[in-house]
């Protein structure tokens, strides 16, 4: 641990006396937030209420590739500075990443920076060194198992919730973060994500988006080919959509709906992260695991069923605007496993019952 702590000190060090910019970008706030998408999607009433605050024009918001189009749609005053989301690796991905945006990073003077991220890492932590910071704010999650060896420079820390009556933990997280930086009451109910400038509509598809981050949230594809036709013996004139992520292979899915009968299925392959959202805002309903498109649904409040897993179940989800969202799982002995699954399958993914899915969507038609 001396020997990691040194390394990455090192770095740090060596970087901020050698790197030495003419000219500072001074922002009130700086929000960073670099995480995939659907966790940029839960950060939406974060983000929101901090401007209630902070202009745009005046806050920055440092994020990933994959999550800055939903920040540029909602929040178009904001300047964005994109980084990569994670680097796992020392060498040579974090030596790189450092290097190559090391100008950048000193460059910028902020009044306020925000974590929004709970899942600390070194990486997380040089990002923030790097910083020319007066204050700095963020929640940890004592739980997390990645080793570190940095930390945030004068940082009010927050306690990660242990549970959560209303929402899921992250939502309230969130919340206890922006009550410290706004020395406000804030209610649980001002984190819920939304959108504003996305137009949705009542469509007559039922959008099925599969994939999930990790193959091990999934549903397999047998048992949601079963769902979909058990849903359209009840409902026969709803046109079924498929959304896959670019480069997909489709076959699994379509072999198996084949085999099922149902032939006349539209596919999708939406090239950016603007195309997703408008194919979700279009649809009458959305099947998915828990994932970007059931995040994207639910703030949306978009008709949706979606498939929990146990792995860290209660963290990021279920999570709702109306009764127009379902989330279902399958409560097992081994939940809270964080996805290191001990099982032949992960069951609390595989037992949901296609019966319980079809009744699900038939209900929130």
């Amino acid at each position: 641990m001396a020997a990691r702590w040194l390394i990455y000190r090192t770095v740090i060090t060596v970087l901020m006396t050698l790197v030495r910019p003419r000219h500072r970008i001074s922002y009130r706030l700086t929000i960073l937030k670099l995480d995939r998408l659907g966790d940029a999607v839960l950060s939406l009433g974060a983000v929101r209420k901090l401007l209630s605050s902070f202009r745009e024009e005046e806050t920055l918001l440092i994020v990933s590739r994959i999550a800055a189009p939903i920040y540029h749609l909602e929040f178009p005053g904001i300047t964005l500075l994109i980084m990569p989301a994670f680097c796992e690796r020392f060498w040579p991905d974090f030596l790189i990443c450092m290097i190559r945006h090391a100008y950048l990073l000193r460059a910028i003077t902020t009044e306020t920076l925000v974590c929004l991220r709970h899942q600390h890492s070194d990486y997380l932590y040089a990002v923030a060194l790097m910083l020319n910071s007066k204050l700095c704010y963020a929640s940890r999650w004592e739980d997390n198992e990645e080793h570190t060896s940095l930390s945030f420079p004068k940082c009010d820390l927050c306690t990660y919730p242990a549970t959560s009556a209303n929402t899921c933990l992250e939502l309230e997280a969130h919340r206890r973060v922006v009550e410290k930086v706004l020395h406000l009451r804030t209610d649980l109910a001002e984190m819920l994500p939304y959108f504003t400038k996305v137009a949705t509509m009542e469509g007559n598809s039922l959008l099925v988006c599969p994939v999930s981050g990790s193959p091990i949230r999934q549903y397999p594809v047998e048992l949601l080919t079963e769902a979909i036709c058990l849903f359209l013996q009840q409902l026969t004139d709803i046109p079924v959509h498929f959304c896959l992520p670019p480069g997909t292979d489709c076959t699994p899915w379509e072999d198996a709906l084949m085999a099922s009968g149902l032939t006349n299925v539209q596919w999708h392959f939406p090239n950016d992260v603007e195309s997703l959202v408008k194919l979700i805002a279009e649809a009458r309903i959305v099947l998915a695991p828990d994932s970007a498109p059931a995040h994207i649904a639910t703030a949306l409040d978009k008709a949706g069923v979606f498939l929990l897993g146990g792995g860290h179940f209660g963290m990021f989800a279920p999570w709702r605007q109306s009764e127009r969202q379902r989330w279902l799982n399958h409560a097992t002995e081994c939940y809270q496993c964080r996805w290191n699954c001990t099982q032949t399958e992960p069951y609390c993914v595989t037992q949901i019952d296609p019966r319980e899915i079809a009744s699900a969507l038939y209900a929130v038609r």
